[in-house]
């Protein structure tokens, strides 16, 4: 067992230089650490190794004493001149190259000539060893060989037998065979982690011990998986359902089929089980498709409407086997100000709204039987109460003849988090009846059949982003954000924060000592986004936007734990905290969807650690994603 330590500042100085702890900088000094890695890692003369964040150099040091060509991929600006006056003799004559950029988004296709074989070696940033493992293991050209020094955490449950598995787990055991060499302590580092660590070793699977996936299999396969693990508490018969459209019964008789006890949890299946599983569920071939693997690993969101089966412009109904797959994107309150109370009990807002690309998914064909079928998921729901979705087609109904609609709703966005998952269903589910069948209905018939179903539907039938007015249901699309999608991490907690109590507190009373500002901010933002504006103005904005929220106050007051939550995930983040509408949503705006989901992992990593702890002890929902850019194709494509 390691020995107490007095826990670092987080910029200790590291041999004159201020280690980042946003950058996971945490420096290996131990000798001996550095032997296992280089012995596991095997390099040999004339062999090309990478590395990743090569930091001080020790570890390249050593990578350099076996006579292997190193690439080494440092994105700190402050160590290059470092590392190049250390090994400038490595440089000059070609062993070294050093590059300085990102390993998630550098081009490593340059340096790794056809046919050659190669090695990752690395003390990686641990907030980051996910999407490496995924960028490595998804090249045309694996590795043969990685040894990565890891959180000790990862490295255990990535080389874990069945039954303690994560979905990580699955995709890195379908692609290699891992070991975990050694147990590495805190105290081989400078400055001292708040983690114990592990040294990692994956070999490449080949030949026979090779899982045969193709790329239309790797689809099904990771689809599969993920509803798996997406509540990885329940048993398969039940988890499967809810995220899959695949009705209970017969996902029971494809597990029995496979061998597999309907009763089992996801992580105590092996690769060769999901694989027996997947052969017995031809249902996901059937028009219900899937983008490509890495993205969906990637945990990256898609936008629009796509229809399959059928041709992009058809005039009159569709045939049965047209399918329409569409993205119900979520949204954010950039501000909101209360203006004034109405007579029919809501309250007349200024907002301006952007939509980002994560959401829910609908998939929508003709019904077989003639009559409309709405699933969540597998799973069928009531018709008659206070579904969204049901409630837009009876709406549209009205002014239009639709056919019976057969939807499959795959919930992707936490409940009632203040970010219009249900509003954003409706609106999908009118676009997609409206593409499906071919209807003919005027922008202005369908914007008051939008409002018919609810104030925020209208928002999303309107490009991104709007301003709001009304009780929400008069929209005026604004100038999209000039230059590359800024992205987006939204923190939902998992304590409930009603709409309706805090809107009393408002009417109540509870405001802000700087009430009636964010109107001002709110008019302002949108007169520079009518007149043009960057995502980085934006960004730069971001401080001012956090306080634009007549809401902040009274939610606050309603839930008292949300001050303390907002407070702690600034210190720990660095960064402007806004709420999206009345709550519970807080969002941040990042440069880029990348360092959104570094932000998200420093979060997950500080509330495992209880660095960070959950309001009601019950873990928040993160989702990382970024905001939607119209007129780009980020929306809209068929």
């Amino acid at each position: 067992m390691s020995p107490k330590y007095q826990k670092p500042s987080s910029r200790a100085r590291v041999d004159g230089h201020a280690a980042k702890k946003r950058l996971s900088q945490n420096f290996l000094h131990d000798l001996n650490v550095r032997d296992q890695i280089i012995r596991a890692g095997d390099p040999h003369v004339g062999e090309l190794v990478l590395e990743v964040g090569p930091g001080l150099g020790f570890l390249t040091e050593a990578l350099l004493a076996t006579g292997a060509d190193v690439v080494a991929i440092e994105l700190d600006t402050d160590l290059i001149p470092r590392l190049e006056r250390r090994f400038a003799r490595e440089m000059q004559s070609g062993q070294l190259t050093l590059v300085h950029g990102d390993a998630l988004t550098v081009d490593l296709d340059a340096f790794i000539s056809e046919g050659r074989l190669w090695r990752v070696i690395a003390n990686i940033p641990y907030h980051v060893t996910s999407p490496l493992l995924h960028r490595f293991l998804l090249m045309s050209a694996p590795p043969q060989r990685i040894v990565l020094l890891v959180q000790r955490e990862v490295a255990e449950r990535v080389a874990a037998p069945p039954g303690d598995w994560s979905y990580l787990t699955v995709f890195v055991q379908a692609r290699t065979r891992p070991a975990l060499v050694s147990r590495v302590p805190r105290e081989a580092f400078d400055p001292v982690p708040d983690v114990e660590s592990a040294v990692l070793l994956l070999e490449q699977r080949v030949g026979s011990d090779a899982f045969p996936l193709n790329v239309h299999d790797e689809e099904r396969l990771w689809r599969l998986v993920q509803a798996g693990f997406r509540e990885r508490r329940k048993k398969l018969r039940n988890a499967l359902p809810r995220a899959l459209p695949i009705l209970e019964h017969e996902l029971v008789q494809a597990l029995l089929r496979a061998g597999l006890n309907p009763d089992q949890r996801a992580q105590t299946l092996s690769v060769a089980d999901w694989m027996r599983l997947l052969a017995q569920l031809p249902e996901l071939d059937a028009g219900i498709p899937t983008r490509a693997a890495r993205a969906a690993i990637a945990r990256r969101s898609t936008g629009g409407t796509s229809v399959i089966g059928a041709s992009p412009k058809v005039d009159g109904p569709r045939g049965s086997d047209a399918m329409v797959q569409i993205t119900a994107h979520a949204k954010i309150n950039l501000t909101l100000a209360v203006v004034g109370h109405r007579n029919d009990g809501y309250h007349n807002l200024h907002s301006v709204v952007a939509q980002c690309e994560v959401g829910d998914r609908l998939y929508m064909r003709p019904a077989a039987d003639g009559a409309d079928v709405i699933r969540l998921a597998g799973v069928p729901l009531q018709l008659d109460g206070e579904n969204l979705c049901a409630t837009a087609l009876s709406a549209l109904r009205r002014v239009c003849p639709v056919p019976a609609v057969d939807l499959v709703l795959e919930k992707r966005l936490p409940v009632a988090a203040g970010l219009g998952g249900g509003s954003s269903d409706a609106a999908a589910t009118l676009r997609g009846a409206i593409e499906l069948f071919g209807l003919d209905l005027s922008e202005e018939e369908l914007l008051k059949v939008a409002a018919e179903v609810g104030s925020d539907v209208p928002l999303f039938l309107a490009d991104s982003p709007a301003l709001i007015e009304g009780r929400g249901e008069i929209v005026t699309p604004l100038g999209s954000f000039a230059g590359e999608p800024l992205g987006l991490l939204l923190i939902t907690a998992g304590m409930p924060l009603r709409t309706p109590d805090v809107f009393g507190a408002y009417a109540a009373g509870l405001r802000g000592a700087g009430h009636g500002s964010a109107l001002v901010s709110s008019q302002h933002l949108a007169a520079e986004l009518a007149a043009g504006m960057s995502g980085e103005g934006l960004l730069q904005r971001a401080a001012a936007l956090a306080s634009a929220n007549d809401l902040l106050t009274p939610a606050r007051a309603v839930a008292p734990w949300l001050r303390p939550f907002d407070h702690a995930l600034r210190r720990l983040l660095g960064r402007p905290l806004a709420l999206s509408g009345s709550g519970p949503t807080l969002f941040l705006l990042y440069p880029s969807q990348r360092e959104a989901e570094e932000g998200a992992t420093l979060v997950a990593n500080a509330l495992e650690s209880g660095e960070l702890v959950a309001p009601g002890g019950v873990a928040p929902s993160l989702i990382a994603t970024k905001l939607v850019v119209t007129g780009r194709g980020e929306r809209g494509e068929t």
